[in-house]
């Protein structure tokens, strides 16, 4: 009778499979990189013998994208405080506060085509420069905040913009800066207005 050798069953390898998904990512925060949320203070729009426009100091947003991306931006109506009378004068208005882009950097290591990007300010909302005003009355801005009332109105559109790296990164982003301006008049007194702009960033 043979007697044989029991089998050798021994199991010496195996696998492991790691899965997941890389959603669509976009971002849009403020320079702490936390949601956006910032005031800009006109201040008391004293009328002067000048055509001189009162401007705010550009608000930084950083945007951060994984695919093609556009902004909308909309404006609530102008709520004001304390009217007064406008007994035959007018009130400030959406219209008489032009709104922009006043610059954009596209510039980081981890940006995606840094240098030679094809991020595209709208039609009449590069506010590079502000028009100059003639005659103490509110200059022919290209865009107010009249134009982004109601749903939101597209500002800005572009190519992906960032390699890699998320939120803490701190060379994935484009900085665009928004402002504000408005010519100072003898509108009807009040003691306060106010409108927000609600910026949205999403891939098309």
């Amino acid at each position: 009778m043979a007697i044989l050798a029991p089998a050798a069953f021994a199991q010496t390898s195996g696998t492991i499979t790691v899965s997941g998904s890389d959603p669509v990512a976009v971002s849009l925060t403020n320079t702490s990189e936390t949601t956006l949320s910032s005031a800009v203070a006109l201040g008391a729009l004293t009328p002067a013998n000048n055509n001189t426009l009162t401007t705010s100091t550009p608000v930084e947003v950083r945007l951060r994208s994984n695919k093609a991306y556009n902004i909308t931006a909309s404006a609530s109506t102008l709520s004001i405080s304390g009217g007064g009378s406008d007994d035959g004068g007018n009130p400030i208005a959406l219209t008489d506060i032009g709104f922009g882009i006043t610059s954009i950097t596209l510039t980081g290591a981890n940006v995606a085509n840094s240098g030679a990007r094809t991020d595209a300010i709208a039609s009449g909302f590069d506010a590079s420069t502000w028009p100059t005003p003639t005659n103490g009355l509110t200059p022919a801005f290209t865009k107010t905040l009249n134009n982004i009332t109601g749903a939101g109105v597209q500002v800005l559109s572009g190519s992906r913009i960032s390699k890699q790296g998320n939120i803490s990164t701190t060379n994935n982003y484009i900085s665009v800066f928004f402002g504000v301006a408005t010519l100072p008049q003898f509108f009807t007194p009040n003691t306060s207005f106010s409108s927000t702009i609600t910026l949205t960033i999403a891939a098309p």
